[in-house]
């Protein structure tokens, strides 16, 4: 939903069909043995030749473009290890995935990253292939020096054997736990291969030190491992506590919160209670959103040590997350200022309480009202579940490309992200699994085993899935886009279609089902996606809103070809209307506006308004039926701009109704009794809230400037219509005040 598909973007149809071909190319190989691999001399060579050249060689700038392949989905291995019948490389058949087989590997080379983790490896006959770890994390978060070490030893389950872009035979994890890293220590690792392995012979508290070392470095990956290493030679109970207090901290920073709660619960002595237990125990339950448990354990923090003054303070946060959680109470001045940063991750908590995820009769689940509501009420301010950034202002910004060579689609920006990011999460979370995989992910089917050789089983080919159907594209902030666009409306501009780079999940959100005009509306400051009423709801009514936005100019059949990739076909009354509309007259329509717009665009005095009027009247008759309550989509703009013109004119009665007309063409019903009208005293009033869109606060404002010199009396009240309407496109009332000063 409004994220960035690029499946028929030129270039990149163009490097698509050269991996397509390449991709073939091999393909025609499928089942074969391989008998030409090269010497792991040979192997190792290429690979650091290539890796010292991009040492060497380092591009200008950041504008590459990273493309990673997915190919034909395969299922992850949920058979343990020891049940697995060893397979070696040179009796594996290319483009093959070989279930109920494992292979034994050594890493013979330092790795390198360039959408994947990779390194030169060989397994126990000595033929050399490169192994490719996909679904790892950013170099930045942790290096790939941290992934494969050198020397290491490890079991690949249920291997693919494949053959890379650039021509090398490889193997290709997909799934994160269809590799298991052995310990040196580990009995299963060939005996000649044991002289090579490393032995580690210091203390506890020497290799907790070395963590330490690594922490003030911020070298997380390899903090971790020293003391989980710490843990395991610990032979005290205080040093396993220590080193299991400070693993917390790292999994913190590794954005593991779960983890972190154990290894605090772990560190703490029930005889004392340590001050830094409790007070991991406070941030972890913080990081998960169980922000009544922190208050809590904050709470038994501060009466065992009174003088902790981080704690009073993380109070004070917690406190202000259960107002927002329990009763929707934000300080939007606030989320602004931290949507500055990059990436803008908000310190909010989700409220979601007029809302409950129920059965919806044909459409799967969905997002139902738990009482009556009014437009432009909040009924939901809800944090990602996983969310990754772009600044699409930058032009050097990381753009991954993530090519399906399934379903031929390519999508660029935050999700092509998204997949390794949120696969380590439920990697290292798999109390999450549940909640994810809940989501619509059409008819792939979810693994029957949640844990295999003491590790999660997650599936990377359902999580792309359920990203391609479920993510949303943000701006930064819907406000910031607003104005974006308000600088370069002039009176009868259109609106492209926004796409966004940055790219999210939002677990209750993705609930609401699709229709073109909807019954509320969404928008988001930094990853807090807010949804707001854009009409009157009984309790128990279905949500719903666009999962992208209605084109003017599409036909019935485009638009549900638009909407095929969710499984369904709309049947909204924009929809309805659409496929009684014939192609004949929906040409006929588009000449009449597009003309109008054109003439509309004239600078020329005086404007011609009976020409105006003439195609306006032409395109509303294209139109068959009542016009109070219909959905006339390409018709607001042209009112809006035609008012603009009666009113510079001084003509303020037909830029009234122009304007109402403008509103009516957006579904909206109104009751107004036309300022000095004989024995009737001005009255305006929304019977019916339409479609909610950037026209609507516009439309309004313009009827405020001309109901000035038509009925003064009547201004506030419209103006708090247009802020009603201006809260349900960027999330709040709050900078109101501020657009219209901008605007002015």
């Amino acid at each position: 939903m409004d994220t960035r598909d690029v499946s028929e973007d030129d270039d990149l149809v163009t490097v698509m069909k050269r991996i397509e071909a390449s991709f073939n190319e091999t393909m025609k190989r499928k089942g074969q043995l391989v008998h030409d691999h090269p010497s792991p001399t040979v192997v190792v060579s290429s690979f650091m030749l290539k890796l010292l050249a991009k040492s060497v060689l380092q591009p200008a700038g950041n504008l590459s473009m990273p493309i990673t392949t997915m190919p034909a989905p395969y299922p992850p291995s949920a058979i343990p290890a020891q049940d697995l019948e060893p397979l070696p490389i040179s009796q594996m058949r290319l483009e093959t995935h070989h279930p109920g087989k494992k292979v034994m590997l050594r890493v013979l080379t330092p790795p390198d990253r360039i959408t994947v983790v990779m390194a030169v490896v060989e397994d126990e006959e000595g033929t050399a292939v490169l192994l490719q770890l996909y679904q790892q994390l950013e170099e930045e978060i942790v290096p790939c020096s941290q992934t494969i070490l050198p020397h290491a030893v490890c079991i690949v389950k249920e291997p693919l054997f494949t053959k890379s872009v650039d021509g090398a035979y490889s193997l290709r994890v997909d799934h994160l736990g269809d590799i298991i890293w052995l310990a040196d220590t580990d009995e299963r690792i060939p005996q000649e291969w044991r002289g090579r392995q490393p032995r580690l012979n210091d203390s506890s508290r020497s290799i907790r030190a070395q963590g330490n070392d690594f922490v003030k470095d911020q070298k997380w990956a390899a903090a971790l491992r020293s003391y989980s290493s710490a843990i395991k030679t610990a032979e005290t109970l205080e040093d396993e506590q220590l080193a299991s207090l400070n693993r917390s901290l790292v999994n913190l920073k590794l954005d593991r919160p779960t983890k972190a709660l154990s290894d605090a619960i772990q560190g703490q002595d029930p005889a004392t209670p340590r001050e830094k237990s409790i007070f991991r125990q406070a941030q972890a339950l913080y990081r998960l959103c169980e922000f009544e448990k922190c208050l809590e354990t904050l709470q038994t923090l501060m009466e065992a040590f009174p003088n902790n003054q981080a704690a009073q303070s993380e109070m004070d946060r917690v406190k202000a997350r259960l107002k927002e959680q329990n009763n929707g109470e934000y300080s939007f001045a606030r989320m602004y200022k931290q949507s500055q940063a990059t990436p803008p991750l908000m310190d909010c908590a989700t409220f979601s309480v007029p809302v409950e995820i129920r059965d919806s009769p044909g459409r799967g689940r969905g997002l139902l009202t738990t009482k009556p509501v009014r437009a432009g009420d909040l009924l939901l301010c809800e944090k990602a579940f996983s969310y990754y950034f772009i600044d699409e202002k930058q032009p050097d910004a990381r753009r991954n490309v993530l090519m399906n060579l399934s379903t031929k689609k390519s999508t660029m920006g935050g999700a092509a992200h998204l997949l390794p990011q949120i696969a380590q999460k439920l990697y290292h979370d798999p109390q999450l699994m549940p909640l994810f995989q809940d989501l619509y992910h059409d008819d792939y089917k979810v693994p029957a085993v949640v844990e295999c050789d003491g590790a999660p089983v997650v599936d990377s080919f359902l999580v792309e899935k359920i990203i391609s159907l479920n993510a949303f594209g943000p701006p930064r902030t819907s406000l910031g886009f607003l104005k974006d666009q308000i600088s370069t409306i002039k009176d009868s501009a259109v609106r492209d279609e926004a796409m966004f780079s940055p790219s999210g999940i939002w677990l209750i959100a993705s609930r609401i089902n699709h229709s073109c005009v909807g019954n509320c509306r969404r928008s988001f400051i930094g990853d807090m996606q807010i949804v707001r009423a854009t009409t009157d709801m009984a309790a128990g009514t279905e949500l719903s809103f666009f999962y992208r936005p209605p084109d003017r100019s599409e036909s019935y059949e485009e638009v549900q070809k638009h909407l095929k990739t969710w499984g369904f076909v709309c049947r909204c009354e924009l929809c309805k209307d659409r496929s009684n509309t014939s192609a004949t007259v929906l040409r006929r329509r588009q000449g009449l506006c597009n003309d109008l717009k054109s003439l509309l665009k004239t600078q020329t005095s005086p404007f011609d308004l009976v020409e105006a009027e003439r195609l306006l009247k032409g395109a509303e008759n294209t139109y068959q039926g009542r016009d109070v309550g219909r959905f006339r989509l390409e018709l607001p703009e042209l009112y809006l701009a035609i008012g603009y013109r009666y009113s510079i004119t001084g003509r303020w009665g037909d830029a009234a109704k122009s304007l109402r007309k403008a509103l009516e063409a957006l579904g909206f019903s109104i009751r107004a009794s036309p300022p000095h009208k004989p024995f009737s005293e001005p009255w305006f009033e929304v019977k019916r809230w339409g479609v909610a869109t950037e026209n609507t606060t516009l439309i309004l404002l313009r009827l405020v400037d001309v109901y000035e010199q038509l009925a003064p009396e009547l201004c506030q009240t419209i103006l708090d219509m247009a802020k009603l309407s201006y809260s349900m496109i960027v999330g709040e009332k709050w900078s109101f005040d501020d657009m219209l000063t901008e605007l002015s």
